[in-house]
């Protein structure tokens, strides 16, 4: 997805509550940006504007994000709109435990983007995996699992998944050999 090693995160923007939710998860905060470093700009409209920034925002392969939260309008066409500042988080850490190691299933940062800033007038939810069955049949999902239960994990979630929403709206990754243990669903 990512194809490097990132560094830690840098939030541009939101509320201080959610650096305090990424060090509670022990999800590194860069303050300086190098080209490992993941980037989110929350509810931002100026700084899309600067040269440097809009050029890094724009670039669809980019492991950087331009978001809004709650009701604060897109500023781009690629803007991920969460519904809120804990779906938001999750995304963070999905994101952040892509990057650290080999993913055994994997998908485009540009397909992300691009699936989950589609509909305008909905929001990104994130769904823990004891959820999956409230999932709108109609609803786009992108699945991040990190755990240690091997490809038979894989098979067993992407099973359940299919019986909630059609294949062709499912999206997984992650791996199955991680030191993390996180199944997360990002809803659209």
């Amino acid at each position: 997805m990512l194809g490097l090693h990132t560094n830690g995160v840098h939030i541009i923007g939101g509320s201080p509550t959610i650096l305090d939710a990424l060090k509670k998860n022990n999800i590194p905060t860069a303050k300086t940006l190098t080209s490992n470093t993941l980037v989110f700009a929350i509810n931002e409209t100026v700084l899309l504007k600067k040269k440097f920034y809009a050029i890094s925002f724009a670039t669809a392969q980019a492991p950087w994000f331009v978001c809004t939260i709650g009701d604060f309008d897109p500023p781009t066409k690629d803007t991920l709109a969460f519904e809120s500042e804990s779906d938001f988080i999750d995304f963070v850490i999905a994101i952040y435990y892509a990057s650290q190691g080999f993913l055994h299933l994997d998908f485009e940062v540009s397909t992300l983007k691009n699936k989950l800033s589609q509909h305008r007038n909905r929001k990104i939810k994130a769904v823990s995996e004891d959820r999956f069955s409230e999932i709108p049949k109609d609803a786009f999902i992108a699945c991040f699992c990190f755990s240690k239960g091997g490809f038979m994990e894989s098979d067993r979630l992407f099973q359940e998944l299919k019986t909630v929403v059609d294949m062709g709206n499912i999206l997984l990754a992650g791996t199955f050999d991680s030191k993390y243990t996180f199944i997360r669903g990002f809803i659209l």
